[in-house]
Parts: C-alpha cells; structure tokens; sequence
C-alpha cells in the first residue's frame, strides 16, 4: 500500500480534525434532514467535555429531540464507538416525550495538539451520527417503534447508507481541513485514499 500508493494513514490523520469533522458532519446532516441544531451551553452532562444539542425542524422549529456528544477517552469509559438512545420518542394523547441520545466515541488528543482523526474514524462519526439521527427523526408514538427500534436488518441501514459518503471526492474535500494550515485534502491524496479501497475489495 505504501509502495503502490505514497499513503500513510498519519499522513491523512492531519486533515481531519476532530472539531471540523464534527462541525462538517452536522451541517451536512442539516441539510439533508431539514434540521437544525443548537448547542445547548447551560446542558447538565455527565462530563465535562460532554456537549448536548437541541434538534428542531428547519421548516416549522418543531422541538425534535436533542442528542449528547461524548468524543473523547477517560478511564473507565466503554470503549467502543457506539449511539446509546437514552430515551425514546412517544406521544401519548398528544403529550409527546422526546427521544435523547448520546453519541460515544474514544477519539485520542495528543497534548499540545487538537484530536485528529484516522480516515476510519471519520467513518465511523459519520455512521454513529447516523444512529443519532435516526433516533431525532422517528415520528412513532409508542417507544416501541421509535427511532433504532426497527426491524434487526433495517437498523444499520442508515448510518450504514449515509457513512458510505466519506468515500465520495466531494464529502472529503468539505470535510478534510489540515489542522495547521486549514486547507482542504489535496486532490492527489484524495484520488490516492479512494484507489486504495478497492484494494483487496473482493475479499473484504
């Protein structure tokens, strides 16, 4: 891979900033959702570099949910990258509960340098976002429908649609932005990360 094509994924980590790569994410869920989010500054969370977020509609500012983002490793957290759904979407005789989920990921910071994320990483913000978003989008009124409560084969379906973006030429260069000289993913580099996926692609 290196010989074939002059690629180190360290090379890569240095576009992709944690806080660009989440704030990217978020615009781009935006959009295609018709949302809108807002930090909520004064939110009770369980750490301190825990942040919470207020999801509405674009169009009519209907409350949606809100949703946690806990980026970062501590002892004793779990380890795995994962959307927990804290609580579920109900409307029981028109008194609606909203749904709340916490997004939870291990992204490492190295001292003196803002988290950079591995090309993979940023693969996987995208794909546990979309669990989040699954989980702000359900209209059901009874919990056991809502948000990731599905059938088990549709329950991947659209993180696992909507993650597959971070191989398109045009989601990179939006969302890669070299954390000391903030341009974007080079060209070169980007033809050269997407040629590499079809590496061995038979055999994945």
């Amino acid at each position: 891979m290196k010989e074939r094509f002059n690629q180190t994924e360290e090379e890569l980590r240095e576009y992709f900033p944690v806080e660009h790569v989440k704030e990217v994410t978020m615009e781009i869920y935006q959009e295609l959702l018709g949302l809108k989010f807002r930090k909520l500054e004064k939110a009770n969370t369980w750490y301190k570099d825990v942040s919470c977020y207020e999801v509405r509609d674009s169009e009519s500012d209907e409350l949606m949910g809100y949703f946690y983002l806990d980026l970062f490793p501590r002892p004793d957290k779990f380890n795995h990258a994962a959307a927990f759904p804290l609580v579920m979407r109900s409307n029981m005789d028109g008194v609606i509960t909203y749904p709340t989920t916490a997004m939870v990921t291990n992204f490492l910071q190295q001292e003196g340098e803002p988290a950079l994320l591995k090309h993979q990483e940023v693969v996987t913000f995208f794909h546990e976002f979309g669990h989040v978003m699954h989980g702000m989008c359900t209209e059901a009124n009874f919990t056991l429908f809502a948000g990731t409560n599905v059938e088990q084969d549709f329950v991947e379906m659209p993180s696992q649609m909507l993650e597959n973006w971070m191989w398109q030429k045009e989601i990179l260069k939006k969302i890669s932005k070299h954390y000391k000289t903030g341009e974007p993913m080079p060209d070169a580099m980007i033809d050269a990360k997407l040629a590499k996926n079809k590496v061995n692609i038979a055999i994945g």
